[in-house]
C-alpha cells in the first residue's frame, strides 16, 4: 500500500527540538517504506484569502490547509492512504502502525490537568495526528465544515482548537470515528512532570492511555523551548 506523510512547519528559526521531532517522523517514514513530504509556509497557499483575513497564517489557518494538502495527496491517485502528522509530534516507536484503519482516523489524548486541586483526565480527539484512505468521504466532509463555520464566525471570537480537536471532539460523538489512542499528546503537567523526571500527572496519564504510546504531540502552542529540550530527552519515560 503507498502511503504518504505529510508536514508542515516554517523554515526559518526553526527550533532544535521540531528538527528532532520532524527527523524523528522521517526516519519512520524510511523504516516503513512511506513517501514522508515537507511543506513550509506554502501551506498556506492553500488556504482561501478570506479565510486567512479571519485567522491569520496560524493553526486554525493550518486546520483547513492540511485538509486540502490531504485530499490533493489522494485525488493525484498515486497514494492509498494519505497521513498528517504535526510537526511537533516525535515518534517513540518506529514499529509504530495506524493499521487497521478503515476509513480515517484521528489521534486520541488522555489530556491531564488540576481540576480543583485534583488531577483529571479528559478523552479527546485531536488533529495532530490523522489518517485519511482513498475514497474516504469524511474528508471532503470535513473540509466543507470547517471552511462553512469560519466563514460564519466572527473573527473575534474564533478559538485556536475551534474547527480542529474541538470540531472532531463534536463530530465523534455522532460519527465515531476510528481513534489512535497510541498517538497522544502532552498536556502541560505531564509536560511539566517530565522535566521533573516522573510525577502523578504522568503516571496519571500512562495508566489511562489504553495502549503503549507510540508517537506523542509536545504542543507547541502550550511548552518553552528549554521545556521541550528535555522532555525529549526524557521520552524514556513514556514508554512501558
Amino acid at each position: 500500500m503507498a502511503v504518504i506523510v505529510i508536514q508542515s512547519f516554517r523554515t526559518e528559526n526553526v527550533p532544535s527540538w521540531i528538527t528532532s521531532c520532524l527527523a524523528s517522523v522521517r526516519h519512520w517514514c524510511e523504516a516503513k517504506g512511506y513517501t514522508w513530504h515537507f511543506v513550509g509556509d506554502e501551506l498556506f497557499d492553500h488556504v482561501p484569502s478570506w479565510y486567512l483575513d479571519k485567522t491569520g497564517h496560524g493553526p486554525v489557518a493550518a486546520d483547513y490547509g492540511r485538509l486540502v494538502l490531504l485530499q490533493e495527496a489522494l485525488a493525484s491517485g498515486d497514494y492509498d492512504e494519505a497521513i498528517w502528522l504535526d510537526a511537533d509530534t516525535c515518534i517513540l516507536d518506529e514499529a509504530m502502525t495506524f493499521a487497521p484503519v478503515q476509513s480515517c482516523a484521528f489521534g486520541q489524548e488522555f489530556w491531564v490537568q488540576e481540576d480543583s486541586g485534583v488531577l483529571r483526565v479528559r478523552k479527546n480527539v485531536h488533529n495532530a495526528a490523522c489518517v485519511f484512505k482513498q475514497g474516504c468521504v469524511v474528508l471532503p466532509f470535513l473540509a466543507e465544515t470547517v471552511a462553512s463555520i469560519i466563514r460564519r464566525a466572527d473573527p473575534d471570537h474564533i478559538a485556536p482548537q475551534m474547527v480542529g480537536p474541538k470540531l472532531l471532539s463534536a463530530l465523534h460523538s455522532l460519527y465515531g470515528f476510528d481513534l489512535l489512542p497510541q498517538a497522544g499528546a502532552l498536556s502541560p503537567a505531564v509536560i511539566d512532570d517530565l522535566v521533573a523526571g516522573g510525577g502523578p500527572a504522568l503516571a496519571l496519564m500512562l495508566e489511562k492511555t489504553p495502549v503503549p504510546l507510540q508517537c506523542v504531540n509536545l504542543c507547541a502552542s502550550l511548552v518553552s523551548e528549554s521545556s521541550a529540550d528535555i522532555v525529549l530527552a526524557n521520552l524514556d519515560l513514556l514508554r512501558r
